[in-house]
């Protein structure tokens, strides 16, 4: 990189020295470069490698994995390009640039990669409304996107999506206007802030049927009751994908979040009221690229927002291509008059929380609260499903079992001969002896292991936890029978990280 170019994008060591000491110190941090990218993409060791290769190209601190960025419950590698001289940016800027065309190479054209922000950092990247974050996207030709916040996570991933040298347009282009504004420590120290509803101003579109839409402007008492304005428009004037039908248009209102969602309560039961025999659905207008997040890591964040609803059906009519910038789509409501205003309220929380990258309600949660919780509501529909499995096979073994009642008395009384054989032994020759054992794998195996303790004669018991999710088994018996219920333990446990 020339030195002009520097100089006119503001990161030359020249434009940096001008800073005081003090100034300097307070920024010092803002040079340590974070990202985060996905194992689908590029995997752990080839990506080390490549780090390994530019480091030894360019002069700089530290070029390497970092394991405490690691994003939770999302698979993939954090890495840190960190010096803290002034001079050095355009050379990390540089190494970045390296570092995406080897990842290129490897992979297709076109990947995504997570730029790892402090979140004091957020609302001057995205600007008013959403204008900076839009105008870096079409000045470099990629998808940006200010991820949500992330439960426990202390730096906000910003998603950057397309060709490499887009790419790295993208990260010169942001890190030049964080440089410019400056990064304090304060900007690291602070966290995601819930939303406040009274305080957001924003503009909502419901699509409706001509003579609603009519029958509700008609009514001016509306906007002075909730403080907002109404307009009618029709779909020429917003680019939607999904097509409207003739007799069909927009309602637009615009005020604070909640006088709009206050206000959407009264105007559905006024609706519902007037067109008693008329069956209507509330369709909310969404930007096109937040489709995706609306839906969630396979479905589970509409899922959770439809139970929030209590039973309303959500559906967003998209392809979910988060690439159409500009573009909207439809987020079609259907359900009894109660259950559809909770859940248009709750879709209208969610979708200014994307466009305020993250945070919102009063409680300090989040709606789809982190991946990690995302990645938990997959893996425990996957253990129902198991646990289904499990009681379907057992009651055919049960089934299999009462075909023969002969059989079973035998297998009873052989069963209490063993135990009061085997718990003599105990008596005169025990053996004990413990194993660590997974508190998850205990919850799964636990009847059968109490069953088979006392087949063989050993003593279970709980002791002390290992560490938070581990807890110590003692048993005390004859060695064999000991070993035998060590070997089930294994097994047990074999099969389930199997699965």
């Amino acid at each position: 990189m020339s030195k002009d170019i520097a100089d006119e994008q503001g990161l030359s060591g020249q434009s940096s020295r001008s800073s005081s000491p003090q100034e300097q110190s307070r920024r010092k941090r803002q040079f340590q470069i974070h990202f985060f990218i996905e194992w689908k993409y590029i995997k752990s060791d080839e990506l080390k490698n490549i780090l390994e290769d530019v480091k030894s190209q360019y002069d700089i601190k530290s070029i390497q994995l970092n394991r405490n960025n690691q994003i939770p419950g999302l698979e993939g590698t954090a890495f840190s390009i960190i010096d803290y001289d002034d001079s050095k940016l355009n050379s990390q800027l540089e190494a970045i640039n390296k570092i995406l065309q080897l990842i290129e190479q490897k992979k297709n054209p076109n990947f995504e990669i997570m730029m790892l922000i402090p979140e004091g950092t957020v609302s001057y990247l995205i600007g008013t409304s959403g204008k900076q974050i839009k105008n870096i996207q079409q000045e470099t030709k990629t998808d940006v996107v200010v991820n949500n916040a992330i439960n426990k996570f202390s730096l906000r991933s910003v998603k950057i999506a397309g060709q490499a040298n887009c790419i790295f347009n993208a990260i010169k282009l942001i890190t030049n206007k964080l440089h410019q504004r400056g990064i304090t420590e304060d900007d690291y120290i602070k966290r995601a802030e819930p939303l406040d509803p009274g305080k957001v101003v924003t503009k909502v579109q419901l699509v409706f049927l001509n003579i609603i839409v009519d029958y509700i402007l008609k009514n001016k008492d509306l906007e002075k009751k909730y403080q907002l304005k109404m307009k009618a428009k029709n779909s020429n004037e917003i680019p939607i994908k999904n097509k409207l039908k003739k007799d069909e248009e927009i309602l637009q209102l615009v005020g604070t979040l909640k006088n709009v969602q206050e206000a959407i309560r009264s105007i559905v039961r006024r609706i519902s009221s007037q067109f008693k025999k008329l069956d209507f659905d509330i369709r909310v207008v969404m930007p096109a690229n937040f489709a995706s997040k609306l839906i969630g890591a396979k479905g589970c964040q509409i899922k959770e927002l439809a139970n929030k609803a209590k039973g309303a059906q959500i559906k967003v009519m998209s392809d979910k291509d988060d690439s159409d910038i500009g573009q909207y789509c439809l987020v079609q409501v259907i359900g009894s008059v109660e259950h559809k205003l909770e859940a248009t309220v709750l879709i209208l929380e969610q979708i200014e929380c994307f466009k305020n990258g993250g945070p919102i309600l009063e409680s300090g949660k989040y709606i789809n609260e982190n991946f990690a919780q995302q990645y938990k509501n997959s893996v425990s529909i996957q253990d129902v499903k198991s646990k289904r499995q499990k009681s379907s096979s057992s009651s055919s073994i049960r089934r299999a079992r009462s075909r023969s009642e002969s059989n079973k008395r035998y297998k009873k009384q052989r069963k209490s001969r063993s135990t009061s054989s085997n718990q003599q032994k105990i008596k005169q020759n025990p053996f004990q002896t413990k194993i660590v054992v997974p508190i998850y794998l205990i919850e799964e195996i636990q009847k059968k292991l109490n069953r088979l303790g006392k087949e063989e004669g050993v003593h279970i018991q709980a002791g002390s936890r290992e560490f938070r999710d581990e807890l110590v088994l003692k048993l005390r018996g004859e060695m064999k029978n000991c070993l035998t219920v060590i070997q089930y333990i294994l097994s047990e446990q074999c099969k389930l990280q199997r699965r």
